[in-house]
This record gives structure tokens, C-alpha cells and sequence, in this order.
């Protein structure tokens, strides 16, 4: 729901009537064309009526958003006598003009000016009686103004816009029953970290100002019984921040201001005092969108999950919060995304109120095998929150919000003191990553700690009602989630950044700087600017895709084997500034031709060559193809595959003379052997015999030593 559209209604009547007139006047049909104005409520005392009250004061502005001059201007009470039947039309009546319309009344006005040329901005203070009213009934009334103006073409007497609030009538508030109201209190920003820590852009520093919205967060904060939510990644940004930082430009990083680190280490000091005595809950680091990760990559989803809650430990253990912590959208809230981060070690989730069939805020979920308490914020007091940040006009807003909160809330007390019960636990809860202005940010703290019918009440230290409920889950469809093209990004970008990571020779945190990275790249921050997530993880990718181009291996044409075993020589060099471990990936086409050893790895140092002996082993003589690729340690391959040739000769030109010369040696020995067989021929028998016998043990010997040529073989 569009905050403008809460605080004002712009749409153009054109019933013609004369001056302002005593009674009540029906609503003026709606005009097709006309003069437009914007009117807004800036203050509505007081917040409360009672019995005792005299008078209603409305004031506010009208600015004159059309191109012709508005003559007489007057603000005109708009009101109606019946109270709001429900809640949720407390949250519709500055949008729908159709709850409870009331009429206007001519009794009373007030002069916004003579004239209000295009352009120009008047104001109003609008004094009701409470006799006019007539409130007579314990309820929740609207009340608005109608602003009339003269058309100086025609004279036309027109209502040119509207503004309606909510205002209570209660009998005796200090007797109606207390309702605790808990409020979540989340500092969270788009990411802007790079791997090395350079800023995409000053988005945070500006939050981070005199008047930015970070700040007016913590300082109102402080001192108030919020629950404190925090996303990890804003808090590095800021510690990098604060130590002097640079950031991106076309032309490269630039040095980021000296005020923005002054303001960082402001705003640490102001956190750690702020969250001193009170319990922090960390969230997963750059909440991640696991449910967009669940639908595309689900191995990716338990993954990121897993490392975000270890960060989130991280965070927790250095600030003493408390981790196991998530804040989801309606639309997250399935069974799959549930299940992948009680997985990770969540046990507590923050959900919208319409993503649960409930009727207490607190309650558990199963999911998969844990259990996991939840936390369901009330829409009405959340949207109030969410919509007064959307607000140009921080008073306009403060008012509208304070109205709301007192509305539904009172709305709540009346119906447990006519019911005569204790009313459970309400939990306002914001948009994650909401911007107030510092001065909204301080009205919603007192508006909080000021309503007489609501107790101030911290969720960290609240404890559902025994025996717990057990929620539905009850998933809201059309959620802006993050599209699969950044969940593509995101998965090219963890591949890459883990095959780099084990390229190292010494890590030196460039593992951990890369995982926070592909989490940033992961974030329900992009939700607004996908295009620009999606830019995010490019960016890092292209930077290790260069690096990894760094690396190399010189792979000659062929190569040549001179034996049976032989080996050849290639180069491997390293442009990168950091030592790597590599090794050689080598596979033969036809590997009972030819077998190449496994290379083991090779540490080479910054902007060094290194060479490496590849031993291979012929079977026969021929040309085998090989492929040649550079791969981590682990096995990672770096690059494309490069080919070459190996010749294999045989046994080369030495072999063939061994082999030659064993032939000839052969030869010569047959030759002996029937020379003297024709001797022994004519010896005696006896003599032969034992001949015979020495001669067969001589050529079992013979038969038994090895040849030159299978020496060479061996």
C-alpha cells in the first residue's frame, strides 16, 4: 500500500456549490477533468478523544499540483458518526474512500488562503468541536478535511482534494487492558562490499550522515526495549569504513571521504552503546534469497545457507548477539526454505503475520526434522512502519503512523475488555532494510512508549503462551524474488570463486572474502535492482576469470620420445601476484599406446616460471594425441584443455644396435653349438651322455638370463 496514497486523495471532485454552508453536505461526485491539489495531515491533537475533550485540531498543508490558480481556499471537516468495524479497515481508510465516508460539515472551516497560485503551498488548522462530532460510542472514527477552492474561469465552487486519518474515542484509557507491543528494530543495507573490499558505491555512507536513516535508527533505538535484528554485512561495510576506504569510479577506486570514516566510527561507538545491555539477534550474513536459490539451485540453497549462519556466528561471537536468527518475506515462508535453514542452524524466524494461520504472535513450525520458533508480525502495526519510511514529508508520516498504531491498537483493548481477556502479544516488524528519517524513526519510539493502553515489550526475552502453538504455513504468492538469472550468477560466481580459492598457495582469507562475496551476490538486497545483482556477481567473476588467465602452461607443437620411457619438459608460469599450487591434467587419446605419469604439484612463486618433467611410456612407435590442462591441486581445471602430438620411436637408434648386436651374438652361438655337435658324434657313449646332460643344463641356464634385448625392454 503506497504511503502517499495513506495520507492523501488527490482525486478531482467538481460538484459546484456555493460558500462554505452550515450542515452537512453529501460527497461531490468525481470530476473528469479540473484543478488537483495534494492536502496532508501534519498534526491531529489530540491523538485521543475522551469525554473530557472540547475540541479536534486538524492541520496540514495543501499544495497546488495543477496548473491553475485555486481562489478561496478553505479546509472543511469531513467526518463519520459510525465507528470502524474492523482493524483492517483502519488500514484502508486514506486509500478507500468508500470506509466509512462520512460527510462534510459547513458549520466550521478554515481559510487556507485568498488565493493558491500552481506550484504554491498553503496551510490549515482545522479546530472540530467535539459537539459536532457527536462521538457517543467507545470505537474508532475517521476524520479527515475536504479542501474547497474556486475556479476563477467559471467560479465553480469544487472540492479539489482530501485527507482522511483515524482518531479513538475511549471512555477512560488507564482502564482498559494493557496490550504488549514488541517492535523489531533491523539495521540492514544493500551490499556494497567487494571481495577486497573496495565500495561499489557511498549508498551506505550516505545512511550513515547526520541525518541518515542508519543513524536515526541507532539513536532512537537506544534506551527503548527494541529487538535488535542486524545483518553482519552492514556491520563490516561500516568497519571498513571506519579505517579509511575506497571506492568504485569509472576511472577506477577512489579514496572514499574522510567525514564518511569520521561518521563510521561514529555510528560504531553509538551501536555498541546502543546494544550494550540489550540482546542482538544476527541475522544470516546479506540474507540471502533462499527461496529463489531453493526454486533454482537447491544444493546452492542449503550451501549459501550453511555459510551465512557461520558468518552470522562470527558476528554474533564478537558483539556477544545471538545467532540462528532469520527475517523472511511471506513468500519465503514454505516448507522447502524452512527446512534448508533449520539445516543451517536457524531456530528462530521473524514472518509477516499473513505467511502463518495464526492467532498468537508466537508459535513453532516443524520443519523437516527441527522445530523452529517463529515470530508473526501483526500486519497492521508492520505496515504502518514500512509505509511511514515511503513518506516525503517525515511529519506528515509521524502522524499518520501514530494515528494507525493508537487506532488498532485501542481496537485490540476494546475487544479484550469487552471480552475479559488478556490481550497476546503484538509484533511490529518493519521491512528489513527500511529507511526512515531519523525524526520518523524517533516518533515510532515514542508513539510506542507513550500509547496508555500499550506495554513496551522486548520479543528477544518473550516467551510464547504454553502450550505453543503449532502454525500453518500459509505462503503469500507474488513476492518480488530474486529471478533465476541471479541465482545463475550466483552459482557461476560460487564455482569460480571456490575453484580460485584452492589455487592458492596460501589462502591468507581470500577464501572467506570470496564466500561473503558470492552471499552479497545472493542477497534479497537486489530485489529492487536485480539488473544490478546480477552486474555485482558478473563483476567478481570477470576478475577471477582474468586471474585464472594469469596462469598458464606452454605446450609445445609434439614432442618426441627418444626410448620406450622417455620424458619431455613443459613450462608452466604464473602472472599473478600470489604463489599458486598447480598441477598437470595429461590424457592420452590411446592409452594402451601410451601412458603418462601423474604429475605431481608444483608450487610456483609470483611472476615466476616453473618447469615440470612429464615421464611417458610408449608401447609401440606411432603419433598419440594428447590433451594438456592446468588444474589446482585438487583437480580443478584452469583454462581449456591445450593439444599436442607425442612421437613415439620405439627403442630409438640405441635400441636397434643393441637389439642388432644381440641378434649377431645369437647367431654365432648356433653356429658353436653344431660345430660341436658334429665333434661329439664320434665320442664315446658314456662320454656323450654325460655331455648331453651338461649340454641341457647349460641351455636351461641360457634360457633362463635374460637376452640384451629384453634388458633394454625391462
Amino acid at each position: 500500500m503506497s504511503r502517499r496514497l495513506l495520507l492523501v486523495s488527490a482525486a478531482v471532485l467538481t460538484t459546484v456549490l456555493g460558500p462554505a454552508a452550515s450542515g452537512a453536505q453529501a460527497a461531490d461526485p468525481p470530476a473528469e477533468t479540473g484543478p488537483t491539489a495534494v492536502s496532508t495531515l501534519q498534526g491531529v491533537t489530540p491523538s485521543v478523544l475522551t469525554p473530557e475533550q472540547q475540541s479536534l485540531t486538524l492541520t496540514g498543508s495543501v499544495h497546488n499540483t495543477g496548473d491553475t490558480e485555486l481562489q478561496n481556499v478553505q479546509a472543511l471537516p469531513r467526518f463519520s458518526r459510525v465507528p470502524l468495524d474492523s482493524r483492517t479497515d483502519v488500514r484502508r481508510v486514506s486509500a478507500d474512500e468508500e470506509i466509512n465516508p462520512g460527510q462534510r460539515y459547513g458549520d466550521v472551516h478554515d481559510v487556507v488562503g485568498d488565493s493558491l497560485q500552481p506550484g504554491e503551498v498553503g496551510t490549515f488548522s482545522l479546530e472540530i468541536p467535539t459537539t459536532l462530532l457527536e462521538f457517543d460510542q467507545a470505537g474508532v472514527y475517521t476524520v479527515g478535511v475536504d479542501i474547497r477552492a474556486t475556479t476563477p474561469e467559471d467560479g465553480a465552487r469544487i472540492t479539489v482534494s482530501s485527507a482522511r486519518t483515524v482518531v479513538p474515542w475511549v471512555d477512560s484509557p488507564g482502564e482498559l487492558p494493557t496490550v504488549p507491543v514488541g517492535l523489531m528494530w533491523p539495521l540492514a543495507a544493500r551490499p556494497t562490499s567487494m571481495p577486497g573490499g573496495t565500495l561499489l558505491d557511498d549508498s551506505v555512507a550516505a545512511q550513515l550522515g547526520t541525518e541518515g536513516s542508519l543513524t536515526g535508527l541507532v539513536e532512537a533505538g537506544a534506551g527503548a526495549p527494541v529487538t535488535w535484528a542486524l545483518d553482519p554485512d552492514l556491520l563490516d561495510t561500516v568497519n571498513v569504513m571506519a579505517e579509511g576506504y575506497q571506492v568504485m569510479s569509472p576511472s577506477g577506486p577512489v579514496e572514499g571521504s574522510q567525514a564518511d570514516s569520521d561518521a563510521a566510527r561514529e555510528w560504531q561507538r553509538a551501536f555498541s552503546d546502543a546494544t550494550s545491555e540489550r540482546e542482538v539477534w544476527v541475522l544470516p550474513y546479506a540474507l540471502p534469497d533462499v527461496a529463489s536459490l531453493v526454486a533454482g539451485e537447491p544444493d546452492l540453497a542449503g550451501e549459501l545457507s550453511v555459510q551465512a549462519q557461520v558468518a552470522a556466528e562470527g558476528t554474533a561471537e564478537s558483539i556477544e548477539g545471538t545467532a540462528g536468527v532469520a527475517w523472511l518475506d511471506a513468500a519465503s515462508v514454505t516448507d522447502q526454505v524452512l527446512g534448508t535453514l533449520a539445516e543451517a542452524g536457524t531456530r528462530t524466524v521473524v514472518v509477516p503475520g499473513n505467511a502463518v494461520e495464526e492467532s498468537t504472535a508466537l508459535g513453532e513450525v516443524t520443519a523437516g526434522e527441527h522445530t523452529m520458533r517463529v515470530v508473526a508480525a501483526d500486519l497492521g502495526l508492520s505496515d504502518a512502519l514500512g509505509d511511514a519510511a515511503a513518506v516525503d514529508d517525515p511529519q506528515a508520516a509521524a502522524v499518520d503512523l501514530r494515528q494507525r498504531w493508537i487506532a488498532e491498537t485501542a481496537m485490540v483493548a476494546l475487544a479484550a475488555a469487552a471480552d475479559d481477556t488478556e490481550p497476546g502479544l503484538l509484533v511490529a516488524a518493519p521491512p528489513v532494510r527500511w529507511q526512515p528519517d531519523p525524526s520518523v524513526a524517533q516518533s515510532i519510539i515514542d508513539t510506542w512508549s507513550s500509547i496508555p493502553w500499550v506495554a513496551a515489550t522486548d520479543v528477544a526475552g518473550a516467551e510464547p503462551p504454553e502450550p505453543r502453538e503449532r502454525f500453518t504455513l500459509n505462503p503469500v504468492e507474488g513476492t518480488n524474488l530474486l529471478p533465476a538469472a541471479n541465482v545463475e550468477a550466483t552459482a557461476t560466481l560460487e564455482h569460480d570463486a571456490t575453484q580460485y580459492a584452492s589455487l592458492l598457495a596460501d589462502d591468507d582469507g581470500v577464501t572467506d572474502r570470496l564466500m561473503l562475496a558470492t552471499l552479497r551476490s545472493a542477497s534479497t538486497g537486489w530485489r529492487d535492482d536485480p539488473v544490478a545483482g546480477a552486474a555485482y556477481a558478473a563483476a567478481i567473476t570477470d576478475d577471477l576469470s582474468a586471474r585464472f588467465n594469469r596462469i598458464s602452461v606452454t605446450v609445445p607443437e609434439s614432442v618426441t620420445l627418444s626410448s620406450r620411457t622417455g620424458s619431455f619438459p613443459l613450462t608452466i608460469t604464473n602472472d599473478l601476484s600470489e604463489a599458486v599450487t598447480v598441477t598437470l591434467d595429461i590424457h592420452s587419446t590411446n592409452v594402451d599406446r601410451l601412458r603418462v605419469e601423474e604429475v605431481e604439484p608444483t608450487l610456483v612463486q609470483p611472476g615466476e616460471r616453473q618447469q615440470v618433467t612429464v615421464t611417458a611410456e610408449a608401447a609401440a612407435n606411432g603419433r598419440v594425441p594428447i590433451a594438456v590442462r592446468l588444474t589446482t591441486a585438487d583437480g580443478v581445471p584452469i583454462g581449456p584443455a591445450q593439444p599436442t602430438i607425442v612421437n613415439a620411436t620405439d627403442y630409438g637408434t640405441i635400441g636397434w644396435i643393441i637389439v642388432g648386436g644381440a641378434g649377431a651374438l645369437f647367431a654365432a652361438a648356433i653356429v658353436r653349438r653344431t660345430l660341436r655337435k658334429g665333434r661329439d658324434d664320434d665320442a664315446d657313449p658314456t662320454t656323450d651322455a654325460a655331455s648331453v646332460d651338461d649340454e641341457s643344463d647349460g641351455r636351461v641356464a641360457l634360457a633362463q638370463k635374460p637376452s640384451p634385448a629384453q634388458e633394454v625392454t625391462r
